[in-house]
């Protein structure tokens, strides 16, 4: 009968381990504190010392995907054609309500074009996920650099550059 349990549990443990991340995913929201300043950086690793892909807003919605450890969790921010994954830290993700700051801004083409490419990183270089024309509203919600991370209508996150937005 003992051995019967053994089994019984070393079964559902190895179940449990082939189930995805995203059954344990989690929603939850960048807490940044009172200052709406302050942002709070996706990382490369869960480490401090780990590239800063980005620098995201209190009010950024995140989906934990996995608990990284030492206080980190692995987060997917969007979804939609496009996301951005990292690493942030736990202590600045709460699963109630934040000052919500990002910023809603119309997409502006300094090129004189009716459309700009929204890219999947911030950079000219990366590929796009899509074309937004201009007038089209999205949500900024993060920053790196010289550009921003905005959230699209369809849940789409990607980068424009500061003078594409106004």
């Amino acid at each position: 009968m003992g051995s019967k349990r053994m089994c019984g549990a070393l079964a559902l443990l190895v179940l449990l381990a082939l189930l995805p991340a995203a059954a344990f995913a989690q929603s939850a929201v960048v807490d940044n504190g009172s200052d709406p300043t302050q942002r709070l950086n996706l990382r490369s690793a869960p480490s401090r010392d780990a590239q800063t892909l980005g620098r995201f807003y209190s009010g950024t919605q995140v989906e934990i995907v996995a608990d990284a450890g030492d206080g980190w969790a692995q987060v997917v921010i969007g979804g939609g054609a496009n996301s951005v994954s990292g690493y942030m830290m736990r202590d600045y993700l709460s699963d109630g309500s934040a000052v919500d700051a990002r910023q809603s801004r119309q997409v502006t083409s300094p090129y004189g074009t009716p459309s700009v490419v929204l890219r999947d990183r911030p950079s000219n270089s990366y590929d796009a996920v899509t074309m937004l024309a201009v007038g089209d509203t999205v949500t900024v919600i993060g920053v790196s650099g010289e550009f921003c991370y905005v959230l699209t209508g369809d849940a789409t996150v990607g980068c424009l550059a500061e003078d594409e937005l106004r």
